[in-house]
């Protein structure tokens, strides 16, 4: 298991690597500059900016000189925010969008595969059509339509929550249902279809004819052999959770990393938005490095050598 671990590790390197030449490449693909929006400046202030931030420099020097700053772990100042560095905007920023995404991760799961599970045992029954509704819905309402919804219904109306403001776990709880909605829908669904396959399977019959009761064949035997899809599309749903919060921190007026990567992109911050990808690169790998250590974990016979 070490080894695969080491090896996945080393793996990670020339994904980064790509996924930061491609970004680089787009980003200096589109014509004109961060400060080409600046037209009250004149042009000798506008070269004294780009020799300031080194974008006169060739693009391989631009490219090898973040990269050794990554390196580093020094990201370089930001260009739309002049008094902040890189490092000091994902510093402050970042653990917010990620507890938005471990939230939302939270309610995608412990709402999803229970909700699966039932709907396996109470196969074709008035529960089973209900969940199969209900998981429809959550897919088919994006989440700029969710976030709103959810809003007028819990906030303005009830005034159970507050409508767009941060700092308690209270303030959490809408934007968590808005993101983890879609996905709670996608792991009810595949948990149901998995379980339902597993149970036909010979292990399940032999439990039954041990007389091993219902409840605990579902949950021990059957449980465990179907997370096995469900986890193969939970380490993307986590990292996509992750990176995929930008609509509802606009919604919820969340102060996480996607209001600066939005901006950041319209004004070409260059150092922000390749930090911002580089991480979310780091997160989708970490993410699916853990799905393969869970492998051996739901099944002993799964073994990395």
């Amino acid at each position: 298991m070490l080894q695969f671990v080491i090896r996945r590790i080393l793996w990670a390197i020339p994904i980064v690597l790509v996924v930061s030449s491609i970004t680089f490449m787009l980003m200096h693909s589109v014509p004109g500059g961060p400060f080409d929006a600046e037209k009250a400046l004149p042009q000798a202030i506008i070269d004294n900016l780009n020799a300031k931030y080194h974008l006169d420099d060739p693009l391989w020097k631009q490219y090898v000189d973040y990269m050794w700053g990554f390196i580093r772990f020094d990201l370089g100042p930001s260009i739309s925010y002049r008094s902040r560095t890189v490092n000091d905007i994902l510093a402050q920023q970042w653990p917010v969008t990620a507890l938005l995404g471990l939230a939302s991760f939270g309610v995608a799961i412990c709402l999803g595969i229970p909700l699966g599970v039932i709907s396996a045992i109470k196969q074709n029954s008035l529960i089973d059509y209900g969940s199969m509704w209900i998981s429809m819905l959550g897919l088919s309402i994006p989440n700029m339509a969710m976030g709103p919804l959810l809003i007028w219904i819990f906030a303005l109306n009830l005034k159970w929550f507050p409508v767009a403001t941060w700092g308690s776990p209270i303030h959490v709880v809408l934007p968590a249902i808005t993101l983890g909605t879609a996905f709670m829908a996608m792991f009810a669904r595949i948990t149901r279809a998995s379980m339902l396959q597993v149970v036909r399977e010979e292990y399940i019959q032999t439990a039954r004819a041990k007389g091993v009761r219902e409840i605990w064949v579902m949950l021990k035997h059957t449980l465990r052999n179907a997370l096995i899809p469900v986890m193969t599309i939970a380490g993307p749903a986590f990292a996509g959770m992750m990176t995929g919060s930008m609509i509802v921190e606009r919604i919820f007026a969340i102060p996480g990393i996607g209001k600066y990567y939005v901006t950041s992109v319209g004004n070409r911050d260059y150092p922000v938005i390749m930090a911002t990808t580089l991480v979310f690169a780091l997160a989708v790998v970490v993410m699916n490095m853990l799905v393969d250590i869970s492998y051996g974990i739901l099944d002993p016979r799964i073994r990395y050598n």
